[in-house]
C-alpha cells in the first residue's frame, strides 16, 4: 500500500478514485482491482502528466524488495484491462518506450491539487468506449505478475504476494534409482500425480512445461512459490528396484517453508496407481480443496490395471515429451520411440484409453509439425483417438479435437472437443491454450487474449503462451502491447531467439525500422540459422533497399523454404529473385524463378490443394509475368483458405493475392483487397507504414487508387488520434 491515506478523490472520465474508501468506481459501479493494482493506478494518478519511469513505480508499489520489471508490466496491462484502455491511442495510461508511464487523462472538478504540471490530453470522451467487466482478465493479470515474479538476491525471509491459498507446483521427483534408465520412471510418477491434481477445479496447478528445468529440491522454497505464484510446493523421489518401488513425497507451505503433509510409500508396481491417486487425495486435502464427485471418481480410477501395459506407457511418455517440447528434441527418433511404446503398452491392455489418447496426440503432432505428413499418420491418429473416446476421458477429447484442428482444420468440432476436454482438466494449460488457438482462428479475439493468458498463469514458465499472445496483438495492430508481450516472453525464455525475432519483425511492421535494428542487434550473428531470423533480416534489408544485404541474410539457405513469423514461408529461391529484381539484375532473378517454379509445379502435382503451394507459385508466376497462372493460383489459395474459415491464415493469402495484382500492374483490383485488408485485423500482413514503404508495392505506387489509398488510411488515424483527444 503506498503513502497516506486520505480522503482524495479523483475522477477521470468516468471513473471516480476514491483513496480513502481504496475504490475505483465507474459510473457508480466498483471496479475489481487487486491491492498491487490499485496501488499502481493511484501513483499513476497523483502523479498525472507526469513521466514515471519503471523504477520509480517499482520502488513505490515493492519498496525495499527486489523485484523482476515483468510484475510492473503485467500488473500495467492488467490495469489498462480494467480502464478499457487497450486501443492503439492510449486513453489513459501512456507507454514511453524505454523510460516507463505517464498518466494522460483530465482531472476532473474533484481531484487532488497533488499534481501541479497538467496532463496532457489524450482521453476518449466517457462514452466513447463500451466498458465491459473483465474482472477474471485483470485477476488473472496480477496472478501472472507473481507467477513471474523472480527475487534476485531478496531476503527469502520476505513475505510473498498473494496468492491463491490453494495453489501448487509439482517439481520434478528426483529418481534414486541405481540404474539411471529408470529415470522415465520418476518423471512419469510426477507427471501422474501433477495430471490427476489438474483435474481438480478447486485447486491452481502449474503446468509440468513450467517445471521441466528447474531443480528437485530447490534450497529456498519461498522463491520457488514466487516464481509460479503458489502457495504450496509438492517434492518428490522415487526409487524403483525390480518390481518394487519406494516414493517420498511431501507438500510444504511455500510462505513459511513448514510441511504441511508428507508420506513414504513402499509398494509393488501393481500398486503405484493407488499411491499417485492417494498422493493427489492427500494434497486436496492438506489445501481444503472442494471435490466434486466426477473428480473423485477420475482419482480413484486407475489408467490401466495391467502393471506391465502401465511401465512401457510411463517409458513412452519420457520420448513423447521430448518430441513436444520440439526443436532438437523433434527427432524422427524419438517419435518412433514413443509410438512404438505406446503400441506395446496397449498390446497388453487393448483398452487402455489413456495410452491411446498419447498416441494419438503424437501422431497429430507428427503430422502437423511435418515430422511425418503422411495420410496414414493422420488416418492412425484419427483412429485412436475414436478408440480413446470410448473411456470418455479429458485426454481423449484432447486428442480428438487436435484431429479435428490438425488435421482437418475443423475447428467447431475442435472445440467442442476442448471444451469438453477442459472440464475434465480444468488446470490444464495446454487445453486452454487450444481452446485460444481456435478461437483465434475463428476471429474471436477477446476470448482468445483471455484464455492464452490464463495459460499464461497456468503455465508462467513456457514462453510459448507469452509469444502467442503477442503474435495474436501483432494481428490486431496494437504493436506497443505485443512488444511487451514479447518481452515477458523473453524474460521467460532469453535464448529464444524467435522471440527476439519476431518481435523485430512486429517492430518492422509498425514502422519502426530503428527500433527493430535494435532489436536485432541483440541477436547473435549465426542464431537461429535455420529458424526464422534469417526472414526477418531480409525484410530489414528489403525494406532498407539494401538488395545485397537481404542476399547474404539468406545465403546459407540452399533450396529451403524460409520460415516468416507471420506472411506464409516461401522458397528461398522466391526471395532471391525477388532481391535480384531489386538489384537490377533480371536475368539472374528470372532464372531463380523459372528454377523454383519448376520445383513448385512439381509439388503441386502430388498435392494440388496445398494453399501454401499454390500461394508461393503465383508470387513466383507474377514474378515471371506469367499474368493468368499467376491471378488463377492466388485466387485458388484465397479460395482454399478464406478469412471467413480461418481469421490468421485466411488474411495471408487476401494479402498475397494483393501482391500477386501488385506485381502485375493491376492496381485497382489489388487496392481494393488492401482496403479489406486494412479494415480487418490483418495486422502481421498489411500495416499502412509497410504499404509507404515496402518494394513490393512499388509497380502500383504511383497509381491514383494507391495514392489515395494512403492518404486515406492517414486521414482515419489522424482523425482517430484527435478523437481521443476531446
Amino acid at each position: 500500500m503506498i503513502g497516506k491515506e486520505n480522503n482524495d478523490v479523483y475522477e477521470f472520465g468516468p471513473f471516480r478514485l476514491e483513496v480513502a474508501e481504496r475504490r475505483l468506481l465507474r459510473e457508480g459501479s466498483i471496479v475489481a482491482l487487486t491491492t498491487k493494482v490499485f496501488d499502481l493506478l493511484l501513483a499513476l494518478v497523483r502523479s498525472a502528466g507526469r513521466l514515471q519511469t519503471r523504477e520509480e513505480l517499482i520502488g513505490t508499489l515493492w519498496p525495499d524488495t527486489i523485484v523482476e520489471e515483468h510484475g510492473l508490466t503485467s500488473r500495467i496491462s492488467a490495469l489498462r484491462k480494467a480502464l478499457g484502455d487497450e486501443g492503439e491511442v492510449p486513453c489513459y495510461i501512456e507507454t514511453v518506450r524505454g523510460h516507463g508511464y505517464r498518466f494522460v487523462a483530465p482531472l476532473g472538478a474533484e481531484a487532488s491539487q497533488a499534481s501541479a504540471e497538467p496532463a496532457r490530453v489524450f482521453a476518449a470522451s466517457p462514452r466513447s468506449r463500451r466498458w465491459r467487466p473483465r474482472l477474471l482478465a485483470a485477476s488473472g493479470t496480477a496472478a501472472l505478475a507473481v507467477a513471474a515474479w523472480v527475487f534476485l538476491g531478496a531476503d527469502s525471509r520476505s513475505a510473498l504476494p498473494d496468492v491463491p491459498p490453494r495453489s501448487v507446483v509439482v517439481l520434478p521427483f528426483v529418481n534414486l534409482s541405481a540404474d539411471q534408465d529408470n529415470a522415465y520412471f520418476a518423471s512419469g510418477i510426477q507427471d501422474m500425480i501433477l495430471t490427476k491434481l489438474a483435474g481438480i477445479g478447486d485447486l491452481r496447478v502449474i503446468s509440468r512445461t513450467s517445471t521441466l528445468d528447474y531443480a528437485s529440491h530447490p534450497p529456498d522454497i519461498r522463491k520457488v512459490g514466487a516464481l509460479f505464484g503458489v502457495a504450496t510446493v509438492l517434492e518428490g523421489s522415487v526409487q524403483k528396484i525390480g518390481d518394487r518401488a519406494l516414493i517420498n513425497v511431501q507438500l510444504i507451505d511455500a510462505r513459511t517453508d513448514q510441511h504441511l503433509w508428507a508420506q513414504a510409500y513402499t509398494r509393488s508396481l501393481d500398486d503405484v496407481f493407488r499411491v499417485e491417486s492417494d498422493v493427489a487425495e492427500q494434497v486436496a486435502a492438506a489445501l481444503q480443496a472442494h471435490l466434486l464427485p466426477k473428480e473423485a471418481e477420475r482419482l480413484a480410477t486407475p489408467p490401466t490395471r495391467n502393471s506391465r501395459a502401465y511401465d512401457l506407457f510411463l517409458q513412452a511418455e519420457y520420448p513423447a515429451i521430448q518430441v513436444e517440447r520440439g526443436g532438437a528434441h523433434a527427432s524422427a527418433e524419438s517419435l518412433e520411440r514413443a509410438v512404438d511404446l505406446y503400441r506395446q503398452a496397449l498390446a497388453l491392455d487393448p483398452d487402455f484409453a489413456l495410452a491411446e489418447a498419447r498416441l494419438s496426440f503424437l501422431h497429430s503432432y507428427a503430422n502437423w509439425f511435418g515430422i511425418d505428413h503422411s495420410e496414414e499418420r493422420l488416418a492412425q491418429a484419427q483412429r485412436t483417438a475414436e478408440s480413446a473416446l470410448k473411456s470418455n476421458l479429458p485426454q481423449a477429447h484432447l486428442a480428438m479435437g487436435y484431429v479435428y484442428y490438425w488435421g482437418h482444420r475443423d475447428y467447431a468440432n475442435a472445440l467442442e472437443q476442448f471444451a469438453l476436454a477442459r472440464q475434465g482438466l480444468p488446470n490444464d494449460a495446454a487445453v486452454v491454450g487450444a481452446i485460444a488457438f481456435i478461437e483465434r482462428r475463428q476471429g474471436k479475439w477477446a476470448d482468445t487474449l483471455g484464455n492464452l493468458e490464463q495459460a499464461e498463469i497456468l503455465d508462467p514458465r513456457n514462453s510459448l503462451w507469452f509469444a502467442e499472445r503477442a503474435n495474436t496483438l501483432v494481428q490486431l495492430r496494437r504493436y506497443a502491447q505485443a512488444e511487451e508481450e514479447y518481452d515477458r516472453a523473453s524474460a521467460v525464455d532469453p535464448q529464444g531467439y524467435r522471440l527476439i525475432a519476431s518481435k523485430a519483425l512486429a517492430q518492422l511492421i509498425a514502422g519502426e525500422p530503428h527500433a527493430a535494428r535494435a532489436t536485432m542487434a541483440a541477436l547473435p550473428a549465426n542464431a537461429d540459422a535455420a529458424g526464422v531470423a534469417p526472414a526477418v533480416r531480409f525484410r530489414m534489408a528489403w525494406l532498407d533497399r539494401q538488395p545485397d544485404a537481404a542476399l547474404a541474410a539468406i545465403a546459407g539457405s540452399g533450396d529451403a523454404w524460409i520460415e516468416d513469423p507471420f506472411m506464409i514461408n516461401l522458397p528461398s529461391g522466391v526471395l532471391r529473385a525477388q532481391a535480384l529484381h531489386l538489384k537490377g539484375d533480371e536475368a539472374q532473378a528470372h532464372r531463380e524463378y523459372e528454377k523454383t517454379r519448376k520445383t513448385l509445379s512439381d509439388q503441386l502435382d502430388g498435392d494440388p490443394d496445398n494453399f501454401n503451394l499454390l500461394a508461393a507459385l503465383s508470387v513466383t508466376d507474377a514474378g515471371l509475368g506469367r499474368k493468368d497462372a499467376a491471378i488463377s493460383g492466388a485466387r485458388r489459395a484465397a479460395d482454399l483458405m478464406p478469412v471467413a474459415r480461418d481469421a490468421i491464415r485466411g488474411p495471408s493469402h487476401l494479402a498475397i493475392l494483393a501482391e500477386t495484382y501488385a506485381l502485375l500492374g493491376q492496381a485497382r483490383q489489388a487496392v481494393g483487397l488492401l482496403r479489406q485488408l486494412l479494415a480487418m485485423p490483418a495486422g502481421m500482413f498489411v500495416s499502412l507504414p509497410l504499404l509507404r514503404t515496402d518494394p513490393r508495392w512499388d509497380p502500383i505506387r504511383s497509381d491514383p487508387d494507391f495514392q489515395a489509398l494512403l492518404s486515406e488510411r492517414a486521414s482515419a488515424a489522424t482523425l482517430a488520434a484527435r478523437t481521443e483527444l476531446h
